[in-house]
């Protein structure tokens, strides 16, 4: 069977968090977060698909394992500041023993007159139906004035307490202008009040790009970033080791190589996983042999070719979706430009950008290249020189968006 890397390829979608012994090489990145939580608060900085929800993920079970207190949220669909505050205050009663929970309900119940209730009811599901109703109604309306009891409340929280929140900035996208900026000050108020409380946030937007307009970096700044990396070769190389093992499959460092040389550097695990997951595809259809030409063949006609087009494409759509029209505009167009070239020198890029937007300012172009390396599109290695951050996506680019501006 296919082995981990991510997956188990045929039970699992392609990009499914890791769980279990499909966690590969997280050790170091786990220990290093639960080290900082215990004094700070944490955000994972990385690339979409890098493994921040399976890492999530890893540090919420150890919690459990030495009995600390963790509460997880994926937050990809709130929209609004009452939504956010319903789900966490609703997590935080369900977590933990039954003292934890009486207290904090207790106190939620003295503050705010809608959510008097018996506590004998506080683990039944009708009850925490019933709360989230509540909590919803109380904070639909002037939620930013009602805010200042709750935080009175989290200052009461006894520690530590760990709340993990995934996909953070599209919750903050979804949010009306106005409520996301009251709601981070709010929020930045809140970890500041709460000696108890450690939050680890993390998604697949960049959150300076999300909080540029609407809070400015300040508002996230007590955060202490903790990168997440591809694999390194060696590890890489052994996750693609295992998988021909458990295959049955003769593996040589020539057909590794010939693996990695697909993916790139860094070595994204999700991309890693495509080529894999290929590669048994086209092994089973075929009945052949894995071989460093068939990789080749898998790259080139299954994973560049039409069928696996929806592997990348939202890297397209997510221009249109978080950039203004001008931006995603000049944004297509330099990325075009840099997935024909090995690099493109920032001035071709700028001149690129002019002529896209018609606009003569150096500080929105030079803005528009910090959007597009937070969100890991580009980078700078040499001064003055971009290139894909991707040698997979720059490829996929180069077929798809190449010589469309």
């Amino acid at each position: 069977m296919l082995y981990n890397i991510f997956i188990r390829c045929y039970m699992l979608p392609v990009g499914s968090p890791a769980t279990g012994d499909d966690f590969i090489d997280r050790e170091r990145e786990t220990a290093f977060i639960l080290d900082t939580i215990e004094k700070d608060h944490v955000m994972l900085v990385a690339p979409r698909r890098f493994g921040k929800t399976s890492i999530m993920r890893k540090i919420e079970r150890d919690l459990a394992s030495r009995h600390k207190p963790c509460v997880f949220l994926e937050v990809e669909s709130v929209n609004s500041p009452g939504e956010f505050i319903t789900d966490l205050v609703t997590a935080l009663i369900e977590c933990g023993g039954a003292n934890h929970k009486t207290r904090f309900f207790s106190a939620l119940g003295k503050a705010f007159a809608r959510l008097q209730e018996s506590i004998d009811e506080i683990e039944t599901p009708v009850f925490r139906a019933k709360l989230r109703s509540r909590l919803r109604a109380e904070f639909s309306d002037d939620w930013h004035e009602k805010t200042k009891n709750l935080d009175a409340i989290f200052a009461e929280v006894d520690g530590p307490v760990c709340i993990i929140l995934d996909e953070f900035p599209v919750a903050i996208q979804n949010m009306e202008a106005d409520d996301a900026r009251k709601f981070l000050h709010w929020f930045r108020r809140l970890r500041q009040v709460s000696p108890g409380v450690r939050f680890i946030v993390g998604g697949s937007v960049s959150i300076d790009h999300v909080v540029y307009d609407v809070g400015g970096t300040p508002v996230i700044n007590d955060f202490r970033r903790v990168s997440i990396d591809g694999f390194e070769e060696d590890v890489a190389l052994s996750v693609v080791e295992q998988v021909f093992r458990g295959e049955g499959w003769e593996y040589s460092p020539e057909i590794g190589r010939a693996v990695l040389d697909c993916v790139g550097d860094p070595c994204i695990p999700y991309f890693l996983m495509i080529v894999l997951s290929g590669l048994k595809e086209e092994v089973d259809i075929s009945g052949g042999a894995p071989s460093p030409a068939l990789v080749d063949q898998v790259y080139n006609k299954r994973i560049l070719g039409s069928e696996g087009r929806h592997y990348f494409e939202h890297y397209s759509r997510r221009l249109q979706i978080t950039y203004s029209d001008a931006e995603a505009k000049a944004a297509r167009a330099i990325l075009s430009a840099v997935s024909a070239a090995e690099s493109l020198p920032a001035v071709i890029a700028y001149d690129i950008f002019r002529r896209s937007t018609a606009s003569e300012s150096e500080d929105a172009f030079l803005a528009l290249l910090a959007q597009l390396n937070h969100d890991f599109y580009v980078t700078s290695d040499t001064p003055g020189e971009l290139r894909f951050y991707s040698k997979m996506l720059r490829d996929w680019w180069r077929i798809y968006h190449a010589g469309t501006w």
